[in-house]
């Protein structure tokens, strides 16, 4: 290793943001279980040892070759999906859903490994300069990596952390040229499941979709096809969230409308909004979080703890913690189109694509702007798995960034 080398050309403005909200995550874990019910002090103790465990997977992949994490990338990625497989098999069930493989006192979600192995599988693959998505069989075997590892962990059933692997794989299929209209098209149901509720912004959407598809000169049998899909989908939304578990289905509905059961599915959207509204301009002071001590907010350590940022630091800590990932994304964006490397292209933009869907989706899931998910905030939550695989993905970005001028 040269220390050199990483000491002179670490990019800092990369690496900073990451760091400042780990430290951010301690921090807040420490406020949010400190105060809480007996017993939970020992949630601190072990995010503390998470973090340590996550800080050398960090180390690791800063200095792992990035030759090397390529030549293994394939390995890696098939063992992901044997982990999958037996999690489906014999992992621990818990509330119908099976997550998790256990060997003693060590329990770990396989889904969070395959995070980090589609990650540099794809990024080779796409790296390839024989690989050409123009042709039907480079495009087939792409999707059909992205979609491998996210059907296995739905059938789970772990639908949000499905959705993590095309926000990994269509960001570094964008970089790779493929057309941004398929992209819109794939990325457009989504959105309009999400406007159910919402005719006018709906029709927008549709709107949107005809201006898109006139400037790329698409024929108008596509377009007629494509609005049909879209109407077809509205219309036919409410049947497909029916056959989905009663727990998913509560989800949605309380996104929707979650004044509707404010002391049952509603509870948390709600609270979560009267915590990061209650803190204002500056936010009521570290520790002194009203709802967080009451125990009124629930998962305030994992999924929720952006309200206990919000409430205890109020709109300008909370605003800090969005311009932080949105700095380290931009950043990971622009080091990725000077990298020189295409694998360590690709890692930068697909880890951006990974972070940036999870932080999007946790803080507008506790503002009431998503399906409450149980997806963590990255590097802030508590957690095990999902720290561990951030830490390791921020790594081999940050390795990407060191060695960017190097083919």
């Amino acid at each position: 290793m040269n220390f050199r080398l990483y000491r002179r050309r670490t990019d800092w403005v990369l690496m900073i943001p990451p760091l400042l909200l780990a430290l951010l995550g301690v921090v807040t874990v420490y406020s949010a279980t400190h105060v809480s019910t007996a017993g939970s002090g020992q949630f601190f103790s072990r995010h503390l040892v998470y973090a340590a465990v996550a800080l050398g997977a960090f180390v690791f992949f800063f200095v792992l070759p990035l030759r090397l994490w390529e030549d293994w990338a394939y390995g890696v990625y098939g063992l992901s999906i044997v982990l999958l497989i037996l999690v489906l098999l014999v992992g621990e069930e818990s509330h119908g859903a099976r997550r998790w493989l256990g060997a003693g006192p060590f329990r770990f979600q396989p889904s969070e490994f395959a995070k980090v192995a589609l990650l540099a599988a794809l990024a080779r693959y796409l790296g390839n300069k024989k690989v050409d998505l123009a042709r039907i069989g480079s495009v087939a075997v792409a999707f059909g990596m992205i979609a491998l590892p996210a059907l296995l962990v739905a059938r789970q059933p772990n639908l949000s952390t499905a959705a993590a692997f095309p926000a990994i794989g269509l960001p570094m299929l964008f970089l790779a040229g493929f057309s941004r209209v398929l992209i819109f098209v794939m990325l457009s149901p989504v959105a309009g499941i999400l406007l159910l509720q919402h005719h006018v912004l709906w029709g927008l959407l549709l709107a949107l979709s005809v201006v898109i598809f006139l400037r790329a000169r698409l024929p108008w049998v596509t377009l007629l096809l494509f609005l049909l899909l879209h109407v077809g989908l509205h219309l036919g939304a409410p049947r497909v969230i029916a056959q989905l578990e009663p727990y998913q289905q509560a989800r949605i509905h309380t996104f929707f409308d979650p004044g509707a059961d404010p002391s049952g599915t509603g509870w948390q959207v709600l609270q979560s909004r009267i915590a990061i509204g209650s803190g204002e301009m500056t936010g009521k002071g570290y520790l002194q979080g009203s709802q967080k001590a009451l125990a009124f907010l629930p998962m305030q350590h994992n999924d929720f703890i952006f309200s206990v940022i919000g409430e205890e630091w109020g709109f300008l800590g909370a605003s800090f913690v969005v311009l932080l990932f949105a700095l380290f994304v931009l950043r990971a964006v622009h080091v990725s189109t000077v990298c020189r490397s295409p694998f360590g292209a690709f890692l930068l933009f697909g880890g951006g694509g990974l972070i940036f869907y999870h932080a999007a989706v946790n803080i507008a899931m506790t503002m009431g702007l998503f399906p409450v998910t149980g997806l963590p905030l990255p590097l802030v939550s508590y957690g095990g798995s999902f720290l561990i695989t951030i830490a390791a993905v921020v790594g081999q970005m940050g390795n990407a960034a060191v060695h960017r001028f190097d083919h």
